[in-house]
């Protein structure tokens, strides 16, 4: 291949709330006049990775993000009031009272309806941060990975409504309505590849760098059949995504601890995480570009602005 044609490809991972460090890594890449030729998101990868090709800034995905939270809207959703009961912060015995029965309360949703979360509620967030268009009409080629629950396949959008592809991306299981597209009944893109190395040297990227949001599994607790069943969900989880992690290029891993994916009460802090991690890995990126884009960035230098 010649080396003019070389492409850069980044995959975002997901990770719910965690995925906000997207926007701290999207902004180094921009400080360090990083170009991106290709972006595939996966779940909260694919909600910021959207953003973003369709031609909006970090600074501007980040002043909707600090906008968002601050909303009355998000503050009377049921998004709000999961993650605030799941939220490991110290919690006086009222507020511990009150998440112990908001947990229950949403546990025995599931039981009768297909998603904890309302459907109108989610759908109005997708809106919020992404455009009415379709894929192929992105500043950036965009891919958006989901999963289809009847086949149990990997779906890869490259076309249709931007909108319709990262709901479904982001349909996280019993949280998240599955979505009807055609045949397929569409959830969480993470089921199947929770960062899209894979996809995203399929979309033709040559050298990827993925950015992994997931966080660090906690300290075993197995005294109970549920605890044990999620245990290994998460050993399950792990083991695949790092396998998938070994065809990527160059691996960000930004700082995100223990944090649930729905738990926003260290939602300021993430952004930073992003970019400190990016800036952990410049060099690794730096080695890792084709010869095309080190000539950009060598001129890019001698360039005003």
């Amino acid at each position: 291949m010649k080396w003019n044609n070389q492409k850069v490809g980044l995959a975002l991972g997901g990770g719910g709330v965690r995925g906000f460090s997207h926007i701290g890594v999207l902004k180094l890449l921009e400080q360090e006049r990083i170009d991106v030729d290709i972006i595939v998101g996966t779940s909260a990868g694919s909600l910021i990775g959207g953003a973003y090709a369709s031609g909006q800034s970090p600074a501007e995905i980040q002043a909707k993000v600090e906008a968002y939270l601050r909303s009355p809207e998000f503050n009377a959703s049921t998004l709000k009031s999961i993650g605030a009961a799941l939220s490991a912060g110290k919690k006086s015995l009222l507020a511990r009272t009150r998440d112990l029965l908001t947990s229950r309360y949403y546990f025995l949703r599931t039981f009768f309806s297909p998603a904890v979360l309302p459907s109108d509620d989610f759908s109005s967030l997708i809106h919020y941060f992404i455009p009415d268009l379709d894929i192929r009409q992105t500043r950036i080629p965009f891919r958006a990975v989901a999963t289809d629950l009847i086949t149990g396949g990997k779906i890869i959008f490259s076309e249709g409504s931007l909108r319709t592809a990262v709901l479904a991306s982001c349909a996280v299981p019993g949280a998240v309505e599955p979505v009807r597209q055609g045949q397929w009944l569409l959830a969480d893109g993470g089921i199947t590849s929770l960062v899209p190395v894979r996809a995203t040297r399929e979309a033709g990227a040559d050298v990827v760098i993925a950015v992994t949001v997931d966080r660090e599994l906690p300290p075993p607790e197995v005294e109970t059949a549920q605890a044990i069943f999620y245990r290994a969900g998460e050993i399950t989880a792990n083991t695949l995504e790092e396998e998938e992690l070994r065809d990527a290029d160059v691996v960000i891993r930004p700082k995100v601890g223990g944090l649930h994916w729905m738990d926003y009460s260290r939602a300021g802090d993430l952004i930073g995480k992003g970019e400190e991690a990016a800036r952990e890995a410049l060099g690794a990126i730096r080695s890792s570009l084709p010869l095309s884009h080190r000539i950009v960035k060598f001129a890019n230098r001698f360039l005003p602005g």
